[in-house]
């Protein structure tokens, strides 16, 4: 890459606040006190009650190329997008854009709400660097992009949020700016406006804009961008080609839930939430192992063979046996079951003593995602629960290198398929 290439380049940018509102304060006076004596503080050292909410962010963009901003909430994405725009000066490093930059960055930003559509799209306009000449050439265009004809003379602080972003995405993408920035704010509007903002989207890279795009939803950076940023707790935990940033984001967002249940699980490093049964049998050291391994086992590859391991102690002498194990996925319970019974395990009566079980599963169909799992004894016959345990283990399936990149976020079992595209006419 040439250096006249670049439109956007960050270079070890930090930004730091203070916990709370009184330490900000006295922070902030003694830095003004400071400076008109000439004896600032050195910005880039953290003071008692201060984090820092970005932390040696560095990339570049090229002309036309698109960044993905993704993390979860929390983990300075706004922050840094509020650099990149000006409003937040970085306490280190540096920010530099070339040409006309567009900002979206929340509904209403930079609005007077007494003000009508149409005044503030002289004054938004005008911001971006337009003339006023350019400004009226823009009018109508800006006008019937946000879809606010009957609304344009009335003022703002009537307009719903949803209103506020069409107007707003209508004068930033209209002027055509060689960079533009986007926080989460479509996410307001209404579908078929969300399809037409990622439109024009579309066009303006295919012009050469460069565009940073802050969202939560995958699918919308997998359409529009090409380079991804995985901020975590302010600092870069993944930059690169988008694919690659994404199936981290998404094996994260799993590590995360995964740990999530198991915290909020009673006892020890998370017991099971549920154990009950009559007491006729009882299972424990219940793992998820690798294939004819011993060690717990916390993620997986997809379709990497496992094996659920357990001890069984039975109390007293059982007729028909049966041992089920059951997943659950984050949003759905039972999505699959494996049933000793089922499986051909027919075992008849089973005398008192302790026993060893493993159960081989040789290839999991599982998408990428977080899974519990359960563990029930019980008589074939009577449907008796003998013993019955929620969430006695979890399991991640990893994101694999070549699926699953932008998918139905609710869809939990992977089938196998042949398909076959045949052209029948011209």
């Amino acid at each position: 890459m040439s250096d006249k290439d670049w439109t956007v380049r960050a270079e070890s940018v930090s930004k730091k606040f203070g916990l709370s509102l009184r330490r900000s304060m006295a922070h902030g006076l003694r830095d003004g006190l400071g400076r008109l004596v000439g004896a600032g503080s050195d910005s880039s050292l953290l003071r008692d009650g201060e984090f820092w909410a970005v932390k040696d962010i560095s990339f570049t963009l090229e002309r036309g190329q698109s960044l993905g901003i993704m993390g979860v909430n929390g983990c300075g994405k706004t922050t840094l997008l509020r650099i990149l725009t000006g409003i937040y000066k970085p306490d280190a490093g540096r920010v530099m854009l070339r040409g006309r930059v567009g900002a979206l960055i929340a509904a209403g930003a930079g609005f007077s709400p007494m003000l009508t559509g149409r005044e503030n799209i002289y004054i938004n306009a005008a911001l971006l660097g337009l003339s006023p000449r350019e400004i009226r050439s823009h009018m109508d265009e800006i006008v019937a992009f946000s879809e606010l004809e009957q609304f344009i003379d009335m003022p703002v602080k009537h307009y719903s949020s949803g209103m506020q972003v069409r107007l707003g995405f209508a004068v930033a993408a209209v002027s055509e700016p060689e960079v533009l920035l986007v926080d989460e704010v479509l996410a307001v509007g209404d579908l078929n406006f969300q399809k037409k903002c990622y439109d024009y989207l579309f066009g303006l890279k295919r012009k050469g804009t460069s565009i940073v795009l802050v969202s939560h939803s995958i699918g919308a950076i997998w359409a529009v961008c090409d380079r991804g940023l995985f901020m975590d707790k302010g600092e870069v935990k993944v930059l690169g080609e988008i694919e690659r940033v994404i199936r981290a984001y998404d094996d994260q967002n799993a590590r995360n839930a995964a740990r999530t249940r198991e915290s909020a699980l009673p006892g020890p490093g998370g017991a099971s939430e549920l154990i009950s049964g009559t007491g006729d049998v009882v299972c424990d050291n219940i793992k998820i192992v690798a294939k004819d391994g011993n060690a717990a086992k916390k993620e997986l590859h997809f379709k990497e063979p496992f094996d659920i391991v357990m001890d069984v102690t039975v109390h007293s002498a059982i007729d028909d046996l049966v041992i089920r194990a059951v997943l659950d996925a984050a949003h759905y319970r039972n999505i699959c079951t494996i049933d000793s019974h089922e499986q051909g395990l027919l075992v008849g009566r089973v005398m008192p003593g302790r026993y060893s079980l493993r159960i081989s599963v040789p290839a999991q169909n599982l998408r990428p995602g977080s899974y519990d799992l359960n563990i029930a004894a019980i008589t074939r016959h009577a449907g008796l629960h003998l013993f019955l345990a929620l969430k006695c283990g979890n399991v991640v399936v990893l994101n694999p290198s070549d699926k699953f990149l932008y998918s139905d976020p609710n869809a939990v079992v992977h089938f196998d398929a042949d398909f076959h595209l045949d052209q029948v006419s011209s």
